[in-house]
């Protein structure tokens, strides 16, 4: 199929084959499917590996891995009440219990909540938080933030990869304080799903998220029921577990410690964190006993920076079920996984042929920023350690079909190609600020080149079709992960395309002039197709550097959700509020203007004051893929029934 760039989306290179074979490039191709060899992310558009200087990152002590025991995360069906406090925890073995946050009593990460497809429950969080575990971490200058932080954390809650109202979504500019409470209604997506909830506050995210705020949130339905007896045949109970992965850095007596490197004093923002030990579930390098048979694992990516391309250490195969929205038409076979941050992932790994006392660890074999290298740090390769016990396993078998036929949801939509109502053009930049007074602070992680407070941010109109060009134009070559508040789409493919050049004919003016040149000149090959396993539903994609990456959206209307998405509403602090937000998910860019606002507006609206243009263009000819037709005709989205 063609579009405007002047390339053939449906030739395949041979990479592609390589790659997706069983797939259908864009324009026709079908969900996900189990294919005969297992297959394995490309490394081409990773980061180079570069000489460090040791002495210019920090590093924890010393602590031998897998001593801990993983620690299973409470599961709670919806609760009335959560409270938000801070308490000690102790993240390894040999390291003094230190300051964290938490969720309902736990000392570090929240329980993973369990609700229903569909359902509304009303949650009310309870702001106990008295002094921030990263108090010397918090930066004023930046946008948002404020002293008041240090010692009364804001809190706003945002259940992430739900369809809620505006007022219930955590806008990062609504906080509320020590001593209050919120009772937020939350909107289910009407299939089963791995949401999760974390703090949103503006400025501050990157810390609140690190200290512990952050759980899982399961939307079960009457195929995937959490039940030993579900109809989707999943391993369920004992043999269900939810993972929340994040890499840390430790003082020597135990505290979280976030200033990376002695280049950046601490309180002044840095770009991000490449911390040295891994951390699953608030242990560091934990080690789990397993049975011999099959195990799901829920995984979680709440980095603040880094990408995670995870495997098994003795490069044995396991199986990708879902992802962010939900499950996947049939289990594929993967022999690496790549997961950027606030990803999910949902696997199933067979220990069934290992013998007892053999061992296996979970892996990590992705290259961290090139900028991290330079200071020294270095890639995590160890992430937990299964252990075989003699036991046999009640889950043997991994299922072939995972949607379609009897006792199975419906197959996930067909991608099919039409022309969209719209395609924009989006840029993930770094771009000097020099109205910021902070330590880096010139150095703006932005979209399109303009901060958050910007008026000319997107209108996407209800009931429309659009594309999404997202165009790493990051000269630090950092991959990035773009994440859209109400919406779930899916990802149509990528372009490699020379951002030299890009970059060299449109140079991108001082941060808060809005820069988003259309990229399709210097696109240097066909599109090709996503990984196997990013073909469902998703609401978090992974934005690779020097690359192009294509996302489907379609904005549901106020009569298919039940409310209406541009509804004005007032913040937890009076402020006059409406709309959504997105952002880059790499919480230290997020917390640095790589956040934009975002109305739905009704289909009587239009983006005001803008025709179309460079980053904008209506009725483009341009053949994208979507969602399948209702029978009515209408495209039917992730949160709508058909």
């Amino acid at each position: 199929m063609g579009d405007d760039t002047g390339h053939d989306d449906g030739a395949f290179t041979r990479r592609m084959l390589l790659q997706t074979a069983g797939f259908a490039t864009i324009g026709a191709f079908a969900p996900a499917v189990a294919t005969a060899a297992p297959y394995s992310p490309p490394l081409d558009h990773e980061q180079p590996t570069v000489p460090g200087i040791p002495f210019f990152s920090h590093h924890s002590p010393r602590l031998t891995p897998f001593v801990d025991e993983l620690p299973r995360l409470p599961t709670v069906r919806a609760p009335r009440r959560l409270v938000a406090a801070d308490a000690l925890h102790r993240f390894h073995r040999d390291l003094d219990p230190a300051p964290s946050l938490g969720f309902g009593g736990l000392t570090h990460h929240g329980p993973t909540i369990e609700t229903d497809a569909g359902d509304e429950p009303a949650i009310t969080f309870v702001n106990r938080l008295r002094h921030h575990p990263m108090s010397i971490d918090v930066d004023p200058t930046l946008h948002g933030a404020a002293e008041i932080d240090r010692h009364r954390p804001p809190l706003v809650i945002h259940l992430h990869g739900a369809p809620n109202r505006p007022a219930d979504d955590g806008y990062p500019t609504s906080p509320f304080r020590l001593g209050r409470s919120v009772t937020y209604r939350f909107r289910n997506p009407a299939e089963a799903g791995p949401l999760w909830y974390h703090d949103h506050s503006m400025g501050t995210t990157r810390l609140s998220i690190y200290a512990g705020l952050s759980g899982h949130y399961h939307v079960r339905d009457e195929w995937d029921t959490g039940h030993t007896d579900n109809p989707s045949g999943l391993p369920a109970g004992e043999y269900e577990t939810a993972l929340i992965m994040c890499d840390k850095i430790f003082y020597p007596d135990g505290r979280l410690r976030y200033d990376n490197t002695p280049t950046v004093a601490p309180g002044h923002w840095s770009g991000g964190l490449a911390g040295d030990t891994m951390v699953v579930n608030g242990k560091a390098w934990p080690q789990m006993t397993v049975d011999r048979g099959l195990y799901r694992f829920r995984i979680l990516s709440a980095s603040q920076l880094n990408d995670y391309r995870l495997s098994l250490s003795d490069g044995s195969p396991f199986w990708v079920i879902g992802s962010d929205g939900g499950l996947l038409d049939a289990p594929v076979a993967v022999r690496a996984l790549t997961i950027s941050a606030a990803e999910r992932y949902d696997i199933l790994v067979d220990f069934g042929d290992r013998r007892p006392g053999e061992s296996v660890e979970l892996i990590n074999t992705m290259q961290i920023s090139w900028a991290g290298q330079v200071n020294g740090a270095t890639v995590i390769r160890p992430v937990m350690r299964f252990d075989v016990s003699a036991r046999r396993g009640a889950y043997r078998r991994v299922p072939d079909r995972l949607r379609g036929g009897l006792r199975r949801p419906k197959p996930l939509p067909a991608v099919r190609s039409h022309d969209a109502d719209r395609t924009r053009v989006a840029t993930l930049n770094v771009t000097l600020n020099p109205q910021n007074p902070s330590w880096l602070g010139v150095l703006a992680m932005n979209l399109n080149n303009v901060g958050f407070h910007t008026g000319d941010f997107e209108h996407p109109v209800q009931g429309t079709v659009e594309c999404w060009d997202l165009v790493n134009a990051d000269a630090t070559m950092q991959s990035h992960s773009t994440h859209l508040h109400l919406v779930a789409f899916r990802v149509v493919g990528r372009w490699d395309y020379d951002k030299v050049r890009y970059l060299a004919e449109n140079p991108p003016p001082v941060f808060g002039t809005r820069w988003t040149p259309k990229p399709y000149r210097y696109i240097t090959g066909p599109q090709f197709g996503p990984a196997p396993y990013e073909t469902g539903w998703k609401d978090t994609v992974r934005c690779p550097p020097n690359q192009i990456t294509r996302i489907l959206v379609r904005w549901p209307t106020a009569a298919e959700l039940g409310f209406d998405p541009d509804a004005p509403f007032r913040g937890h602090n009076g402020e006059a509020l409406q709309g959504y937000v997105w952002h880059c998910h790499l919480t230290d860019h997020e917390d640095n203007e790589m956040m934009q606002r975002l109305r739905v507006v009704g289909p009587h609206r239009s983006d005001p004051g803008r025709a179309p243009r460079g980053d904008v263009d209506q009725r483009p000819h341009v053949h994208v893929a979507s969602s399948a037709p209702r029978r009515d005709g209408h495209v039917v989205g992730r949160h709508q029934q058909p």
